[in-house]
């Protein structure tokens, strides 16, 4: 009943359009397009046809997204094949949702970053070849360069390759499985140590064969391990590695052949990620000029334009204040989110919370690049909140109203939680289990289910790296004034200790910390 309920609503297949990378806002007949990269960079020219696009079809800017590709918002459904047609002018295609293998996340190799002791460009070449793959659910593949993981592909993948060195030989992996944010987060376990590249490549191929063997629809690889067990999955993973499975690699156009020594990556702030067309056309003729005319798509949403000589800072510097963009070098890590308040799943406006915390940081004077913050609007977290010193998420209580349920069980399936069952004919929430998306509030169409109330969580002492670790919650249902207010109070501590939460959190613990905010915001 529902779906033709939403049917008669809307004369377009939403789900078809998202599944190729075409996602609808909350805006009339407004959608996203979501842009494949290549190896996470795109070249200046590439840039400048992003640029022209969203002044002729969109709204002037684009968003530097957590999924380490750009996002253009606000393109009406009429223009969607236009704007097609203009990228693959420029040889881009869209990044596909639904059951397929997503964009490869992967960071810089050693011709370009100083602490990388892998090829990673090459591990992520090969990994391309899995992308038109249709599967039972998506697949995203991180590959990491360092034990650093800038990609937070711990996390942020369910196969995650993690660059490490041992006894002085480089070129080797550890192989995390499992990780992913959203409203059942995990961070992925450690399943394979040293593998070659090709290797690697066999252990991927050996998940392709369980999924086949004993997957089911909707899986990710954290919910394989949660029913087939750690143990199984991991010797199902590790089959005849030493076979390999030869690939050749799906070259990047920016690739470099030879190491770079002696240049920078430089990194532009751009809070929330977005960065509008005319600043898009100044970081491209920036990397065309100064440095190998291409630039990197970071996780936390700040351009980054490697190979620049350090001569050219202040030179760069002018140029980009030139179009009120500044070099990150200063206060804290770029302040990333999501869509916020056009995507049609959010609760929350983090914009709007995340530019007033920018100020604040700048008015308490805090300089500790190593500090992040970021949001997301609901608790699918595609901005990372969970993985910030403070994060946020806009959250919503459901609440039923019994006299108007007619147990139709739309909200049983919807729910990602397993929250809901059918009770005597009338939905009931297990409120433990309930995370506060707001998606069962949505599918209803007879609004048995209302919003209780919303707002905002927070989040503190999450942390990325090589001892990953998720934000915990310490306040649910803030308005934007709270949630500014007790931000305010962890600043102060963090300026004060000089330490990020995470590590306050682990030697005090949660409800320490909690004890040490000013009593007015707990």
């Amino acid at each position: 009943m529902y779906q033709e309920i939403k049917e008669q609503k809307s004369p377009v297949n939403l789900e078809e359009l998202k599944r190729g990378g075409i996602i609808k806002l909350k805006e009339k007949d407004m959608f996203s397009i979501w842009v494949k990269t290549s190896c996470c960079n795109l070249t200046s020219r590439q840039l400048r046809k992003l640029a022209d696009i969203t002044e002729i079809y969109a709204r002037s800017f684009i968003l530097f997204t957590t999924r380490q590709i750009p996002i253009i918002p606000f393109i009406n459904i009429r223009d969607v094949d236009a704007v097609k047609s203009e990228l693959s002018e420029v040889y881009l295609e869209l990044d596909p949702c639904g059951p397929r293998v997503r964009n490869v996340n992967v960071c810089y190799d050693e011709n370009i970053c100083l602490e990388a002791v892998t090829n990673s460009l090459s591990l992520a070449e090969k990994l391309e070849h899995y992308f038109r793959n249709p599967i039972l659910h998506k697949i995203k593949f991180g590959v990491s360069g360092c034990k650093k993981d800038c990609i937070i592909s711990r996390v942020l993948n369910d196969i995650s390759f993690v660059g490490v060195e041992t006894d002085g030989s480089m070129g080797y992996y550890d192989v995390y499985v499992g990780g992913r944010l959203g409203l059942n987060p995990f961070v992925g376990i450690k399943m394979a140590r040293r593998l070659s590249e090709d290797e690697g490549v066999k252990f991927v191929q050996n998940y392709f064969d369980l999924l086949r063997d004993e997957g089911k629809v909707g899986e990710r690889s954290a919910d394989l391990i949660n029913r087939l067990g750690t143990e199984k999955v991991k010797q199902e993973l590790n089959k005849e590695l030493q076979e390999g499975t030869p690939l050749e690699p799906i070259e990047c156009e920016t690739r470099l052949k030879e190491k770079v020594t002696d240049k920078i990556i430089l990194r532009v702030r751009a809070t929330c990620g977005e960065v509008t067309s005319i600043q898009l056309r100044k970081i491209a003729d920036i990397a065309e000029k100064y440095g190998r005319g291409f630039v990197h798509f970071a996780v936390r949403g700040s351009p980054e334009i490697p190979c620049i000589g350090k001569e050219y800072l202040e030179s760069i510097r002018k140029e980009l204040q030139e179009v009120d963009l500044r070099i990150l070098d200063k206060g804290i890590d770029n302040i990333q989110a999501c869509f916020g308040e056009y995507c049609t799943e959010s609760n929350a406006d983090t914009q709007s919370l995340l530019r007033k915390i920018e100020g604040m940081v700048e008015e308490l004077g805090i300089d500790n690049m190593g500090i992040k913050i970021s949001g997301a609007g609901c608790p699918n977290s595609c901005g990372i909140g969970h993985l910030n010193d403070i994060g946020f998420l806009g959250v919503v209580e459901p609440e039923v109203d019994v006299d108007k349920c007619t147990s139709c069980e739309l909200c049983v399936p919807v729910c990602k939680r397993m929250a809901i069952e059918l009770k005597d004919e009338v939905a009931i929430i297990d409120k433990e289990r309930c995370k506060h998306c707001g998606e069962c509030i949505a599918v209803c169409p007879f609004d048995a289910i209302v919003e209780k109330r919303k707002g905002i969580a927070v989040l503190v002492g999450g942390r990325e790296g090589e001892d990953t670790r998720l934000g915990e919650v310490i306040a649910e249902y803030l308005s934007e004034d709270e949630a500014l207010l007790i931000t305010e109070s962890c600043l102060r501590i963090v300026k004060e200790r000089d330490v990020n939460i995470a590590t306050i959190v682990d030697e005090a613990g949660i409800e320490v910390f909690k004890e040490m905010l000013v009593p007015s915001t707990q």
